[in-house]
């Protein structure tokens, strides 16, 4: 019964490789046909991510707010879902939808290093900088939740003449839960074929695919609770674009 049950699972296996490399050999054909290289390693056979639904968290709002405006902060409701915290640095508003703005006075004193700090303590990626010779500029670094990017979530750090003069973003809680899924998300080919339509109905110019990974879309507003919505990132010779695994719509990244 063991031999037959291992032979039945091998037979199985090699029907399901069989099928993925037609699903492969279709969608290079596809692509080349439209005038675009795919990368077969790029066909994803990673499963994308359940969705997830966001509890607010003031107390991580506070100690990002104390990050950034200085150790002891006073806190004070203005409603609306928003909260607005003074200190030493400057003022911080955060919102239910979870973004924030800070504007750091004369005290702000944050510099690379602390940036950098901030980002790994609040979940973000390593910031990239863009600064000129006056030491005005920006870093941008792009929120993560668990080991997965959430492509339209970011912070930003603006300099003026070498000083932090403000930050502004999104800030996501830390606890969540899974959202309960009414349909199977978009797989790896689903995305690509849902990318190669919009990219011929808009004459987008690519011509290689060159990765393909998944990630997440924030969904927020003042009404609706924060969630995350499963993607797929499809990493092209010219830019970035973001599938959304449930609406297959592409935004462009």
């Amino acid at each position: 019964m063991n031999v037959f049950l291992l032979g039945s699972l091998a037979v199985r296996d090699q029907a399901e490789l069989a099928s993925r490399r037609r699903t492969e050999e279709q969608l290079i054909a596809l692509f080349a046909a439209d005038g675009m290289t795919l990368d077969r390693g790029a066909i994803s056979a990673e499963t994308p991510p359940a969705g997830r639904t966001l509890e607010r968290d003031s107390a991580l709002e506070q100690r990002a707010a104390a990050f950034l405006l200085g150790s002891e902060v006073s806190a004070s409701d203005q409603g609306g879902g928003i909260y607005a915290y003074s200190g030493a640095a400057g003022t911080a508003l955060f919102r239910s939808n979870g973004s924030f703005d800070a504007d750091l006075g004369a005290g702000g004193t944050l510099d690379a290093d602390d940036i950098a700090a901030f980002c790994r303590k609040f979940s973000y990626g390593e910031p990239v900088f863009q600064v000129d010779e006056d030491g005005s500029g920006t870093a941008v670094a792009i929120q993560r939740f668990g080991d997965l990017p959430v492509f339209n979530s970011i912070v930003v750090f603006t300099f003026q003449s070498g000083r932090l003069a403000k930050v502004s973003g999104t800030l996501l809680p830390e606890s969540s839960a899974v959202s309960p899924a009414d349909r199977e998300p978009l797989s790896a080919a689903a995305a690509l074929t849902a990318f190669q339509k919009m990219r011929r109905e808009s004459g987008a110019v690519v011509s290689a695919v060159t990765d393909l990974y998944p990630c997440y879309e924030l969904q927020s507003s003042t009404a609706v609770s924060m969630s995350l919505v499963p993607a797929w990132c499809v990493v092209t010779d010219t830019a970035k674009y973001y599938v959304n695994c449930i609406t297959g719509t592409v935004s462009f990244g």
